[in-house]
């Protein structure tokens, strides 16, 4: 099968078709490990939202401000977002510490039952979680009984040291969760500061009367004339709240300066909420901190191990299989590769003896990527099974060591990650994973476009687009429209209203519809031209394999890397109800016949212009806009 001899590897215990089963049968639920969960304190906080009918006025100073346990509520739900977001494997506590604490927190949520509802709803998922953590770490109790005792690493047995490096120290993510923890800390600190400061001054002020004279920021915020007590000068002060000219406001005034209506809703949600995004932030790069640490200190010599097959899918993700399956048999676990932690076996020769070595980056890959033009690349399925060594770490650190599937078929260690299991098929028979995705349609393109042109007839070069009026048309509406309704929602003239969210929510949208909108596509002799939001994208027939519809966009790729694309959304639903010559399956289709038959490819070459006539009116918008979005805050 290969000139590599096979290196002289440990005997593991292999994984047989029925350990696989015992571990299937032993995990339960396993879905429940996503990010899905995250929506839980999502709903929780919606409904805290709609049912919240606490009056925007108060009456008295208890009244006029939330205890600190009644503001943490929103925090709470934050930190336990965050955590169900960023982190898998969360198990049961967070989700059960969360619904705790939202029952026992005085006024955490509104209503009579909001706060039982949830403390159930979280306790319920936590049950759920347990449930799934503990047919875990039964399956896993199962696998380690079944390796056994460590067994030495491959280069061990030579007497070798270790070709790979020992994963890095997290000095990063130890100095980011030192800063997060400090910025926890000093919000903590500043925010308990100033709510007694304010407390204290409140109850030492003064009760005076004002009268609102003008109304600013849309009704936001109004601006008083008050006395001091025992003086005849009017001075100003702003309070927030909708309030009407001519309106009496009771005020709190203690003569340095200081101020506050006293019908004010004092709240400490705020810094409540920054105190615990900084913390769990600090709290998780910790515990990632740790994972590594413990991983560089538990790297010896030897590990447990399994004889195993592993069947790479077309996303470079390795399926694990057991020894006696078929070739079609469900993969057990998926693990990934990192590309930059591997080692290769080279065999004895006149340069010396036989040797694990590390992967050299040479440039012979890059070399071979650039494929000869008559040598089509094939869009290939999963590559055949192949043996494998897979050694346990800690947690979810693995070390593989495969007979490469790709000629001239090395054997390589490569150190790994362990995935979610397979998530299995679509409805239709189309895998989850992207990549495969991906291949399974240019399958599908290049087998249609065999059937239709068998004899291999020259594509003629044309340009792939919209209609001329509609790509012009496209980025003044759509910044017109934008500026309409941001000026609309920033009428209260704050720094998020008035500049952020023009900017960053404003620009976004404007760069969306110029996406979907002002793309032009060019294919000829040379190879794809590509006319995007604000510059021409080109790559030759070489640099190219596919181009795919994917995820609402059409992607131009060499193998499974996405080099440029463009939002198919207008494209398809025009061309559903008025067709026309811009169908992104049509488009994606041509791209991939052309880059796959060289025998289809246009004998002509378009000119420099054929793409990009538009561009000039995308750059002239989007930068007109930006500059409207400043200067409107500006001149407010």
């Amino acid at each position: 099968m290969s000139e590599y001899p096979v290196p002289p590897l440990p005997a593991a215990p292999a994984l047989t078709l029925a350990a696989a089963d015992q571990w299937r049968a032993a995990r339960v639920w396993r879905r429940l490990h996503s990010r899905w969960l995250a929506l839980l304190p999502v709903a929780t906080a919606a409904l805290a939202i709609a049912f919240d009918h606490t009056p925007d006025r108060c009456d008295s100073l208890r009244a006029c401000t939330a205890p600190y346990a009644e503001s943490a509520a929103p925090a709470v739900l934050l930190v336990e977002f965050l955590v169900l977001l960023l982190r898998r494997r969360t198990g049961f506590v967070v989700p059960a510490a969360a619904g705790l604490l939202l029952w026992f927190l005085p006024n955490a949520l509104p209503g009579p039952w909001l706060p039982a509802a949830a403390c159930v709803a979280h306790l319920l998922a936590a049950a759920a979680l347990y449930r799934t953590e503990a047919g875990r770490r039964r399956a896993e109790a199962q696998l380690a009984t079944l390796m056994g005792p460590p067994v030495p690493y491959p280069w061990t047995l030579r007497g070798d040291g270790s070709p790979l490096d020992l994963p890095p120290l997290p000095r990063v993510r130890q100095i980011l969760a030192a800063l997060f923890g400090t910025v926890a800390v000093v919000l903590l600190a500043v925010g308990v500061w100033r709510t007694e400061d304010g407390i204290d001054r409140a109850a030492r002020a003064d009760r005076v009367w004002g009268t609102v004279r003008s109304v600013n920021g849309g009704g936001d915020s109004t601006t008083v004339e008050y006395r001091l007590p025992h003086e005849y000068r009017t001075l100003t002060a702003e309070v927030d709240g909708e309030r009407r000219v001519g309106e009496e406001v009771p005020l709190l005034v203690d003569g340095t300066g200081w101020y506050r209506a006293a019908d004010e809703r004092q709240d400490s949600a705020p810094w409540w909420l920054g105190v615990g995004a900084a913390g769990a932030f600090a709290v998780l790069l910790v515990l990632s901190a740790r994972r590594t640490t413990l991983a560089r200190r538990t790297i010896g010599d030897a590990a447990p191990a399994l004889r195993v097959r592993v069947r790479r899918t077309a996303s470079g993700v390795l399926e694990v299989l057991p020894v006696d399956g078929g070739d079609r048999e469900a993969g057990l676990w998926r693990v990934m590769p990192f590309g930059d932690e591997t080692a290769q076996y080279a065999p004895a020769d006149l340069d010396g003896p036989a040797a694990w070595i590390p992967d050299p980056e040479d440039d012979e890959d890059d070399d071979e990527g650039e494929d000869d033009e008559d040598t089509p690349v094939a869009p290939v399925e999963a590559d055949a099974p192949v043996e494998a060594l897979l050694y346990h770490w800690t947690g979810r650190n693995r070390l593989v060591v495969l007979r490469s599937p790709e000629a001239p078929h090395k054997w390589t260690a490569a150190r790994a990650v362990v995935l979610a299991a397979p998530s299995g098929r679509h409805r239709d028979g189309e895998p989850h994973d992207e990549a495969a995705q991906v291949k399974a349609q240019v399958a599908r393109h290049l087998a249609d476009d065999r059937a239709e042109q068998p004899d291999g007839r020259p594509e003629p070069a044309r340009v792939f687009g919209l209609p001329t009026a509609l790509r012009c048309a496209a980025a003044p509406v759509a910044a017109v429209l934008l500026g309409v309704v941001m000026n609309y929602l920033a009428e209260q003239g704050g720094l998020v209203d008035g500049l952020i969210r023009p900017l960053l929510m404003g620009g976004g949208l404007l760069v969306v519809v110029l996406d979907g909108f002002g793309w032009q596509l060019a294919v000829d002799r040379d190879g794809v031209a590509l006319s995007g939001v604000l510059r021409v994208r080109r790559a030759s027939w070489q640099q190219l394999t596919a181009a795919a519809l994917h995820s609402g966009r059409v992607t131009v790729r060499y193998r499974s890397r996405p080099l440029f694309g463009f939002a198919a959304g207008p494209a398809r639903l025009l061309h559903r109800h008025f067709g026309g010559e811009f169908d992104p399956q049509q488009v994606a289709r041509t791209v991939t016949a052309l880059a796959q038959r060289p025998e289809r490819r246009p004998l002509i070459a378009l000119p420099e212009g054929a793409v990009g006539a538009t561009m000039w009116l995308n750059r002239l918008v989007l930068a007109g806009y930006l500059v409207w979005a400043v200067a409107q805050y500006l001149l407010r």
